[in-house]
């Protein structure tokens, strides 16, 4: 059984270092049928030099040029460009693992919508809650959806999947570009929800996607301060879904709290270990903020009191348990400005 036309998507910023991996890995194997997209989205280096001369030694690549716009713009440009009926995301610093386009032919054939497979970590690995096979409607996916969304990135991020192009030429589905954080959770949600086809998700077996997350930069290793309100805001996106694909109340309920409490501990996660500067005022807030829902307070209190390192661990559960935002943004503040300095020298 042959392929279908793929579209990949590669969005490149500043990645000279790790783009020909990248496509190298998405060419191995893949059939002479196939779009790569490099999308230069106004990179300073020589990242553009290297899409154009990567472009012409292969027939199947196309280097598109934009100004720089964030990930989300340079998706979209590939978006507007695609000829696939299938499109997969791949990040200019993660590759492809050899065995994909062996693996797709029958998924692709029996599955119309979205077609998710088995990913990898360079800091670990990333099971997937997912048992292979196809799920016809979404509330067939029952506990696994939680963490497929909060906890794995298998439908949060934009990979590792493919989507179906005739969904989102028919909804006319874009990244939303004013988004700083998240958009691609936006993207996954409202493909979701529009895509109205049974099966709705088939789970390949197999990893066949990299992620290089301990490359410096990543949003996993960068410090901001924006996760609670993206997550306030792609909340009723995730509410939409979920009420239209009629999913129980009280299970949707569950996976909203389930959202905002995610949300509260990762951005705690930022605040207590991701070197950066912020200023003291906006760290303090948000530890208000994450200290005011009883849950994610709850749910860190109860990981400090398990917490290995139990001496390291008595600053946080005391500013917890007393409700100190002030005291465990100045602390926290002043480590991560040590750990820095101790890294740089």
């Amino acid at each position: 059984m042959s392929l279908p036309a793929i579209t990949v998507i590669i969005p490149c910023y500043k990645a000279a270092a790790t783009l020909r991996r990248a496509v190298e890995s998405a060419l191995h194997g893949a059939p002479n049928t196939l779009q790569l997209l490099l999308v230069d989205d106004g990179s300073p280096d020589e990242t553009g030099a290297l899409c154009d001369a990567l472009a012409a030694g292969d027939p199947r690549i196309t280097a598109l040029h934009r100004p720089n716009g964030g990930a989300a713009a340079a998706r979209n440009t590939g978006l507007a460009a695609m000829q696939g009926d299938w499109v997969l995301f791949l990040d200019a610093d993660d590759e492809l693992l050899p065995g994909l386009w062996a693996a797709l032919p029958d998924a692709l054939a029996r599955c119309p919508g979205l077609v998710l497979f088995g990913m990898e970590r360079t800091s670990g690995p990333v099971p997937c809650p997912l048992a292979p096979g196809a799920y016809a409607r979404l509330t067939d996916l029952g506990d696994a959806l939680g963490p497929l969304l909060f906890e794995t990135g298998y439908l949060a991020a934009p990979y590792p999947k493919l989507f179906s192009a005739a969904v989102i030429r028919a909804a006319g589905l874009r990244f939303d570009e004013t988004l700083a954080v998240n958009e691609d959770v936006r993207f996954n949600l409202d493909f979701l929800h529009f895509s109205h086809i049974s099966p709705a998700i088939c789970c390949l077996p197999g990893v066949y996607y990299r992620q290089h997350d301990e490359i410096a930069g990543s949003l996993s290793r960068s410090l901001r301060a924006d996760l609670l309100d993206a997550e306030a805001g792609n909340r009723p996106a995730l509410a939409r879904l979920l009420a239209g694909a009629g999913w129980p109340p009280a299970g949707r309920e569950a996976l909203l709290r389930q959202s905002r409490v995610q949300a509260a501990l990762n951005q705690y996660d930022l605040l207590t270990g991701r070197p950066g500067r912020m200023p003291l005022s906006a760290r303090r807030a948000l530890f208000r903020r994450i200290f005011a829902d009883a849950e994610a307070r709850a749910t860190l209190l109860g990981r400090l009191r398990t917490d290995p390192h139990r001496l390291a661990a008595l600053p946080y559960r005391f500013c917890l348990g007393l409700r100190l935002p002030g005291v465990l943004a100045g602390y926290t503040a002043c480590k991560n400005r040590l750990l820095a300095a101790l890294r740089r020298g």
